[in-house]
């Protein structure tokens, strides 16, 4: 390929084979996996291709990579900057949800571009690609976040391998928004609490009053109760962020019904099982279309509850605290359309205050007719 030829858009095949693994066969059968290299030999776990052997070899690497420095055919190449980032600190410390996300969208992109030298990305280069994803808004915008970190921590490894880091200066594309996890509307909550079974009432409840995601609330265990104290403590599994969360009346009410009927989990199906967000997911779909409502969804509680205090004047520093969300950015995601509420709400109760006077003055003595007082049509024909 030619470094200014128009790169084509990230492939979603296997990735290449990844240099310096080497496989050894023993007289029973059974194959090792070595990262081989400078007469250097570290094992590495199976299966290969697995997120443990793939987590060892990007370690293995980075540490050869520090003492035998790039190697001439690929000097800081993009197999170099990615296999870095997955070996290092930054992308250890993210929850697991993230760096199966942050795997996934490097691992292709590394197949794809690997062995192209940094330099080659240069702005002209990375439009390109951009223009490529066009119709893929949010592969590109989540391509582009992941290599802005990655370039970051390389560009600190190896002071002057690149004079900046293009990736920084891409522009996003726009998302056309969606509705799919709006916050539901109060007749809907009504209506579909009043028709669920009780132990999905119980669940719908835990969605509400938490507003946490929707595997944290399945997994809420007994452990994690505290009846006396009121109080339930939750880890969540995307960020890592420990919250004590204030348990009010309401959801007492059911945990304290639900707790010591299963040894795990405080909300079970009907049939004593354990939900997931699968089975409840579908469990909402077939209760909105035996009800004929349009589609909402169980992540979409999780803005109900945010609005509904935005809307009542709570700061977002008092939302986030029970959000988790540790970012205005991240938190108003949920409060899109309400996010300006309360100081819109002091504005205009002060152009209320304002004219009042005026607006009452003007009712006062009033046109009182159907016609549009001494201009319209309907008076000019009176008056003839």
């Amino acid at each position: 390929m030619s470094m200014r030829s128009s790169p084509p858009a990230v492939r979603s095949t296997p990735t290449s084979p990844l240099p310096h693994v080497e496989r050894t066969r023993n007289s029973r059968g059974q194959v090792y996996l070595y990262y081989r290299r400078g007469g250097q030999r570290i094992p590495l776990p199976q299966p290969e291709g697995s997120a443990a052997f793939l987590a060892a070899y990007d370690q293995a690497h980075a540490s050869m990579q520090r003492r035998h420095g790039p190697e001439a055919s690929g000097r800081h190449t993009v197999g170099d900057a990615v296999t870095a980032y997955l070996a290092s600190a930054d992308y250890q410390q993210l929850a697991p949800t993230s760096r199966a996300d942050y795997r996934r969208t490097l691992d292709q992109f590394r197949g794809a571009f690997g062995e192209l030298p940094l330099k080659a990305l240069d702005e002209g280069w990375i439009e390109e690609l951009r223009s490529k994803h066009a119709d893929r808004p949010i592969t590109w915008n989540g391509l582009r976040s992941r290599m802005i970190v990655v370039v970051r921590l390389y560009r600190r490894l190896h002071p002057g391998a690149l004079p900046a880091n293009p990736w920084e200066a891409s522009r996003r594309l726009k998302v056309e928004k969606s509705n799919q996890n709006r916050p539901w509307k109060p007749d809907v909550l009504l209506k579909v609490m009043r028709a669920a079974t009780p132990e999905f009432r119980a669940l719908l409840t835990g969605y509400l009053l938490t507003v946490q995601r929707g595997g944290d609330v399945t997994r809420f265990s007994p452990s994690q109760y505290d009846a006396e104290q009121r109080t339930l403590t939750v880890e969540q599994s995307k960020t890592g962020e420990a919250l004590v969360l204030h348990v009010p009346g309401s959801l007492a009410k059911v945990l304290d019904h639900m707790k010591g009927q299963h040894n795990d989990r405080l909300f079970l199906t009907p049939r004593g099982q354990p939900w997931t967000t699968a089975n409840a997911q579908e469990t909402l779909a077939r209760l909105l279309g035996h009800l004929g409502l349009e589609r909402y969804t169980l992540h979409g509680l999780r803005a109900t509850g945010p609005v509904a205090l935005k809307l009542l004047g709570f700061e977002n520093r008092a939302i986030r605290a029970l959000t988790g969300h540790t970012s205005d950015a991240n938190l108003e995601v949920y409060l899109r359309g309400v996010d300006h509420y309360p100081l819109a709400r002091q504005a205009q109760e002060a152009l209320e205050q304002q004219f009042s006077a005026l607006l009452e003055e003007a009712e006062d003595g009033a046109n009182t007719r159907r016609f549009a007082g001494v201009t319209g049509r309907a008076a000019v024909r009176r008056r003839e």
